[in-house]
Formats: C-alpha cells, sequence, structure tokens
C-alpha cells in the first residue's frame, strides 16, 4: 500500500513500550491454558476453567493491535503478506499435525459411524471454519455428541484464525480511514476498537436472549468485543509502574478475577455475555500492568518457571490435551479423576513433542522467515493437505459405513421415526402431531421430551389397532416439570421449555383427553432436589388429572451409558462378534432417587397411576443391545431405536390397561397401602 509509505504521523505509541518479549504475557498464557485443561480434565475447583479461552482472545487482540499499529508507525506501512505468512509459520504445521494424527488414530480405533462426523470437523478445521460447523450441529438436538468430538476444541482456533485474517485491515482502516488522507490517528483508532467492542457485545447479549444463543458462543461477530477491549489495551497510554502502584494493585485485581471466575464459574453461567467481561478486562488489566516492568511483584509471579513453560508450550497444549482426554475416556471407559489428570499429563508430553520437533523449528526455519512469499505457500500447502486427508478419510469412513454388516447400524443411528412430532430445544409452539384413527371415541395424548417421543410407534401402534385418535405433545429435552430447568446444549435457564408447557398444559386442558401418557428423561434429576422433583412432577400431574383424563406415567428406561450404534459398529470393525457386545445393568437406574420420587409423586394424584416396561426392554442384567442378530435396541447412549420400540407395542397395550383398570381403585389403594403400586411389563402380562 504505496500511500503509507508517504506518511508522517505521531507515534501511536510510547517508543520502547512494546518489548520484543515478555515475561508476563507467557505466563498469562501458561495460566489461561491450565485453566482450560483442569477444567477439560473435570479437576474439582476449576468448574470455570473455560474462561482460559476468553484470555487468549483478549491476548491476541492486545498483541496483534500493538504489532500491526506499531508496523504502521515504524515504516508507515502494513505488509500483509508478511503478517499472514508468520501467523501461517506459527499455526499451521503443528495444526496439520495434529488432524494426521487424529485421523490416524480415529480409523484405528473407531467404527466407521464414529468416523464420519470427525471427518466433516477435521474438514471444517481444515478451512478455519469448525466453530460454523459446531454452531450449526448445536441447533440440531438429533446430532452426534459434540463432547466427544475430539476435535471439538477447534471451534476457538477458527475464531482465532479469523479474527487473524480481518483484524490487519480494521486495524488499517482505524488508523487511516477510508479517504487514505491526512495522518494515521491513534484516536480514530481507539474510536474504531470502542465501536467493534460495542457492536459485538451488543450482538452477543442480543444473541443469548434468542433463540439462537449458540451462535454467541461460536461465532466470530459475537466475539469479537473480545479481541477489540484486548485491542483498547494495547493503546492505552504507558504508566509508571512500581512495586506500590495503582497499576500494578489493578494487574494484581485482574489476574485474581481471571483466576477466581476459572474456579467460581460453571457450566450453568450464561456465558459469554456479561460473565466474560470481567474476564477481559481482568486479562488487559494484568497485561498494562506488566508492560515494561518485569520487577514487580506480578512480573515476577508470572516470570515463574513452570508458568514460562506452559506459557511457551500453551499451543500445543491446547492442540493436544482434547483429543487425548476424548480417546482416554473412549478406549479406557470413563476414567476417574487421577486418569484423566495423567492424560493430562500426556497431552503435556506431546505438546513438548510438537513444540520442539514441528512448531519451533518451522517457525524459524531460515528458508521460511523472512521471505513471504514461501510463507504463503506454506499456508496453502497444508490447508490443502490437510483438506485433501480430511475429504479422504471421510470417503473412507462412508464406504466403511456402506458395509452391509455396518449398514443396519448406520440406519438405527439416523432413524428418529417421526421426526416432526418432536418440537426443537428453541421452538415454543406445538408440533402439530396426530396419529391413530382420526375418527376414534377416544383420545390419547403423548406427553414429554425425547424420552417421551421414543415410545412413540409403540403406542402409535396400539392407537391404530385400538381405534384411538393419538396426538402428540413432545419437545426436545423438556421434561414435563413445573420447574425452569437448565439446559446445558443451551448453556442457559430453558425458558423456551416453560412457554411451551404451559401452552401444551392450556391445549390439553381444552383438549378434553380420556388417557394422557406422561414420560421424560430422568436427567434433570441431578439439578433438584427430592422435594423439587416430587413438587415439580405432581403439579403437572394435577393439572392433567383435573382435566378429567386418566393419568399414566411411563418410566424412564435405563440407559446403555454408550452410542449403542457405534458401539456395535466399533466391535465388528475390530473383529469381533455384536452378539454380546456392549451389555450394560439397568440396576443403578432403579435405585436412584429419582425413580422413587417419581413414584411418590404420581402416588399423591388421583387418577394417576406408573408404569415400568423396564423389565420388557431388559428381563435381567447384563441386558443385550442387539436381538435376534437384527433388531437393535438403543439408537443412541439413551433413547430406544424405533425398530424396536415398536416391538414392545403388545407389552405398552397390557400395562396401559392395568394401570386404567388400577387407576380406578386407585383411592382405595392408596388409603390401605400407601402411594399406587407401579404396573411392570411382567406384572401387567400375568
Amino acid at each position: 500500500m504505496p500511500f503509507l509509505s508517504r506518511l508522517s504521523y505521531a507515534p501511536v505509541r510510547s517508543p520502547g513500550e512494546r518489548p520484543t518479549w515478555r515475561a508476563d504475557i507467557e505466563g498469562l498464557r501458561g495460566v489461561a491454558v491450565v485453566l482450560v485443561v483442569l477444567y477439560h480434565a473435570g479437576v474439582p475447583g476449576f468448574t470455570g476453567g473455560y474462561v482460559g479461552v476468553d484470555v487468549f482472545f483478549a491476548l491476541s487482540g492486545y498483541l496483534i493491535t500493538g504489532i500491526l499499529a506499531a508496523e504502521i508507525e515504524a515504516t508507515g506501512r502494513l505488509d500483509l503478506a508478511r503478517f499472514y505468512a508468520r501467523r501461517a509459520r506459527r499455526l499451521l504445521p503443528a495444526m496439520g499435525v495434529l488432524l494426521l494424527a487424529v485421523a490416524a488414530f480415529a480409523f484405528a480405533f473407531y467404527s466407521p459411524l464414529e468416523q464420519r462426523p470427525i471427518a466433516e470437523t477435521a474438514l471444517a478445521t481444515a478451512v478455519y471454519v469448525s466453530n460454523v460447523h459446531f454452531a450449526v450441529d448445536a441447533a440440531d438436538y438429533s446430532a452426534a455428541e459434540v463432547e466427544t468430538n475430539p476435535l471439538l476444541h477447534t471451534w476457538s482456533l477458527a475464531v482465532e484464525e479469523q479474527f487473524y485474517l480481518g483484524w490487519p485491515l480494521l486495524v488499517l482502516i482505524g488508523l487511516v480511514g477510508f479517504r487514505r488522507r491526512g495522518p494515521p490517528s491513534a484516536r480514530r483508532l481507539v474510536w474504531t476498537m470502542a465501536a467493534v467492542a460495542s457492536l459485538s457485545f451488543g450482538a452477543t447479549l442480543g444473541l443469548m436472549e434468542s433463540l439462537r444463543g449458540h451462535w454467541a458462543f461460536f461465532a466470530s461477530p459475537a466475539r469479537a468485543w473480545e479481541f477489540a477491549v484486548g485491542g483498547l489495551g494495547a493503546l492505552l497510554p504507558r504508566v509508571r509502574l512500581g512495586s506500590r502502584s495503582p497499576g500494578t494493585a489493578l494487574g494484581w485485581a485482574g489476574l485474581a478475577v481471571v483466576v477466581a471466575a476459572g474456579m467460581a464459574y460453571s457450566d450453568r453461567t450464561p456465558f459469554p455475555g456479561w460473565a466474560a467481561v470481567p474476564v477481559v478486562l481482568g486479562t488487559v488489566w494484568a497485561l498494562r500492568a506488566g508492560v515494561g516492568a518485569s520487577t514487580t511483584s506480578l512480573g515476577r509471579l508470572l516470570g515463574w518457571g513452570p508458568l514460562q513453560l506452559t506459557g511457551r508450550l500453551s499451543y500445543s497444549w491446547y492442540l493436544w490435551h482434547w483429543p487425548v482426554l476424548v480417546f482416554g475416556a473412549e478406549l479406557l471407559g470413563h476414567p476417574g479423576l487421577p486418569v484423566r489428570v495423567a492424560l493430562a499429563g500426556l497431552s503435556l508430553g506431546l505438546a513438548e513433542l510438537s513444540y520442539r520437533l514441528v512448531e519451533d523449528p518451522v517457525r524459524h526455519l531460515r528458508g521460511l522467515a523472512g521471505r513471504p512469499a514461501y510463507g504463503l505457500a506454506l499456508l496453502a500447502a497444508i490447508t490443502a493437505g490437510s483438506v485433501a486427508v480430511s475429504v479422504g478419510w471421510g470417503s473412507a469412513a462412508a464406504a466403511g459405513a456402506a458395509r452391509p454388516e455396518h449398514v443396519l447400524l448406520a440406519e438405527t443411528a439416523e432413524d428418529r421415526g417421526r421426526r416432526e412430532c418432536l418440537a426443537t430445544m428453541r421452538s415454543t409452539g406445538l408440533a402439530d402431531c396426530r396419529l391413530g384413527d382420526p375418527e376414534g371415541d377416544e383420545t390419547v395424548v403423548l406427553l414429554g421430551d425425547s424420552h417421551a417421543f421414543h415410545w412413540l410407534p409403540a403406542l402409535e401402534a396400539v392407537s391404530e389397532e385400538r381405534g384411538w385418535r393419538l396426538v402428540t405433545a413432545l419437545k426436545a429435552a423438556c421434561a414435563p416439570l413445573d420447574v425452569t430447568l437448565w439446559n446445558a446444549e443451551l448453556g442457559r435457564p430453558y425458558v423456551e421449555c416453560d412457554r411451551w408447557r404451559e401452552r401444551v398444559l392450556r391445549w390439553v386442558h381444552a383438549v378434553g383427553p380420556d388417557l394422557v401418557v406422561v414420560s421424560h428423561s430422568q436427567a434433570n434429576y441431578n439439578r433438584l432436589d427430592a422435594g423439587e422433583w416430587v413438587g415439580a412432577t405432581a403439579r403437572v400431574l394435577r393439572r392433567l388429572a383435573r382435566t378429567g383424563a386418566e393419568v399414566v406415567v411411563l418410566r424412564d428406561v435405563p440407559k446403555p451409558g454408550v452410542d449403542v450404534p457405534a458401539c456395535l459398529s466399533r466391535t465388528l470393525w475390530r473383529g469381533g462378534s455384536p452378539d454380546d457386545a456392549c451389555p450394560y445393568d439397568p440396576t443403578p437406574l432403579l435405585e436412584t432417587d429419582a425413580y422413587h420420587a417419581q413414584i411418590s409423586a404420581a402416588g399423591g394424584v388421583p387418577n394417576a397411576t406408573t408404569v415400568d416396561l423396564t423389565h420388557a426392554v431388559c428381563a435381567a442384567p447384563p441386558c443385550p443391545t442387539l436381538r435376534d442378530d437384527s433388531l437393535v435396541v438403543f439408537r443412541d447412549r439413551q433413547h430406544l431405536s424405533a425398530a424396536f420400540a415398536a416391538t414392545l407395542a403388545p407389552v405398552l397395550s397390557d400395562a396401559l390397561d392395568a394401570a386404567r383398570t388400577e387407576g380406578i381403585q386407585a383411592e382405595g389403594v392408596r388409603a390401605e397401602s400407601g402411594p399406587v403400586r407401579v404396573r411392570t411389563a411382567a406384572s401387567a402380562r400375568r
């Protein structure tokens, strides 16, 4: 940009303000990566360690803004080719090696069904859009569980890469404007950064209050304010610091805020939003306190040897820690804390190897340093190679999944039955789903979450046989409990469930059904105490009973704890027999407080009866997950497959008859023996 070469202007920052290397920045990197790794390893006391990612974002904004502004100040121009080449040498080689390692490991140990979504993520990572990939998947409740994706952590790297792509242009516009007239203006750059921070943060808050809250977490525009605040920190005037200066005290406060957030926040903290503000500001305070002040107490702490080591390895450790934890959990079967900590330590060793053999040598390679064209060629080569590996791997996984022995498992995993009958998490409207006999004399309502939805094939068959009108009121992750639930996928209180539930209860009253079948997952019990669970359940059941309908609470069935089609497919992939593979034990679920609490809630409501079909799903442990060589019991980690559920129609029919008969005598039963009895599949057949 030759017009910049003629410019002469006042310095953006004081000379010498930005040293070549700062120990405090390396130390802050160490703090950030330790918080993230401890959080992902499940170490107690670090439930908010995910804020380490926000520390990295603010650090990047601070460093890159300062580097770019200083370059324009010193040279009068901005060498974009050199900037992008430096970033490519720094980031891409280690990333390319990681993708190769993940592909090789997953191909050897994972089934084709498991490999396909990971290969898709690898492709998105190779082209720097994995954050968009995960944001799109987050909108799909039926998508594969992202927590088991070994490349989940690359979403933040994609945000960083998108930042590196666009930020130089923003800094350039902020300094020189659109008209390219007059000297670069530090004041204009400050206003530009402030405007970006304000607009981005406003977008973040707006998204978090909308039905698209996941975009506030994953999308670069919604995260841009963190980089912009970091950039503003780089443009602050230099301050004189000493061991007792206000600046040093503010730096200590900033570091304390970051660490406190990493320990006090949790998965229930609405994030990023307002909760991210103290973390970002705290990072900037700590950075400003370290400007040219390595002799202060804060500088000495951040310059501590172990923090310097982890800071030096922070990028490589971040790359390797999550795949190692995920693969370790899959191979070892939900390991305990000591093993998870050991896995984190193993990933640190891999990070050291990656740094010494790949990251550092390539970054300082003489043939690349100082030659931007070669650096850009490296960027293109690694990107093309990563894309080729991802596409080839995905094709191989698809071919493996197309083998006859895997086709049934793939079809089971993808078959959700009547998806149109299940309202999405972000919907508050009723899914219009009317089945059975539209002219039937009796109306039956199936009410609940996805664990009620998986009974639909069986209840639909019963309704067709009996001539019932069957209507559904089903919503993903929305248990019919009169209490506001926390939704982990949304990362906030599940207000859509509250609105939907109230609308459904009024609708059921208007419909006036003869029978309401209620079912839902017990997963929410861990977030409620026994009294809350019983009260929240009973309040809904009483409102249903006031319609005059008989209410049958269909107990949740025990979960296998593994993705059954993937587990069976993995057994086949390794040459084993699926007949006795992936068994599970239902006993732990039957002994939980949640099991008995729901029975107690139904026992106190007129016309409400509890039915348990656990024995129809599993007569005795260990429970098989494959029946008759071709009937897969579960379609994932917790939901019955549509094909298997349909086979339970006769058992469900008998159980409903017995429950309705018992419901007529419920008051007498309660008076004589306390809570109403639980109808089981076995007792229904006697």
